[in-house]
């Protein structure tokens, strides 16, 4: 039988895109309010992350958690942010835990690191400097995740994403700054299932393409779990023109 895993936020503009590219890998377990049609081995959950009950039995028996769910910045605070990226992090952590699971991918963001010089060389060693309350939300994420390493032994990996497009973007034809933090789906995906089949407690990675000019470093996702980017925005950019 192969190894399933569960997804939250399947049916957000991450998840739809990489779900199919994770199907090869791995049978999938969907959660989200609309998960997208199942096919092949996929298993659904209809549930909102902020139901533990819910979440706790979709947990049973997965080799691993990709927590993608979550609300962006231009969300308020109190209504949308706190129940969503606080309560439903914390209950995607303790819903691992409780069931079992022993590894959990969290997908911060690229913002927490954006208030540093553009021209700087970011590593994920750096202090975090957030451009947005929501990449502050997500920083409480990679605190949780590094306490539940520690407190519980729980292999936890923080996928910083940067600025995910599908290889069919407008954005990426143009000539923009931001073509810097693009990260692919086929490098998410790569990054996903290395860290998954890795044996690291616990690690904070960029989830970045191999983009011409970057300005974050994959070196310790290269040596710690084999992560090798293939894309580069430049040549999206250039087959574009």
């Amino acid at each position: 039988m192969r190894e399933r895993i569960l997804i939250t936020g399947t049916s957000g503009r991450v998840g739809t895109r990489i779900i199919p590219l994770l199907r090869p890998h791995f049978a999938l377990r969907l959660l989200d309010l609309q998960p997208p049609p199942p096919e092949a081995d996929d298993e659904v959950f209809r549930a909102d992350i902020q139901d533990f009950g819910t979440f706790r039995k979709a947990c049973e028996g997965a080799k691993a958690l990709v927590h993608l769910a979550a609300v962006s910045d231009e969300d308020d605070f109190m209504t949308k942010l706190l129940p969503m990226n606080v309560v439903g992090l914390y209950n995607a952590f303790e819903a691992a835990r409780q069931a079992g699971v022993n590894k959990v991918l969290f997908t911060s963001t690229g913002q927490t690191i954006l208030n540093n010089p553009k021209d700087a060389w970011i590593t994920t060693d750096m202090p975090p400097r957030p451009s947005t309350i929501y990449a502050c939300t997500k920083l409480f994420g990679e605190a949780m995740a590094r306490y539940y390493s520690d407190a519980f032994g729980m292999s936890m990996i923080v996928i910083r994403l940067c600025w995910f497009q599908g290889y069919d973007s407008e954005a990426l034809r143009q000539p923009l700054e931001i073509n810097r933090q693009w990260c692919s789906p086929g490098d998410l995906t790569q990054l996903i299932v290395k860290a998954i089949a890795s044996d690291i407690k616990f690690g904070v990675f960029f989830g970045v393409s191999n983009n011409t000019n970057r300005r974050l470093d994959t070196r310790n996702s290269k040596e710690m779990i084999g992560y090798r980017p293939e894309d580069d925005s430049a040549t999206i950019l250039k087959a574009g023109r």
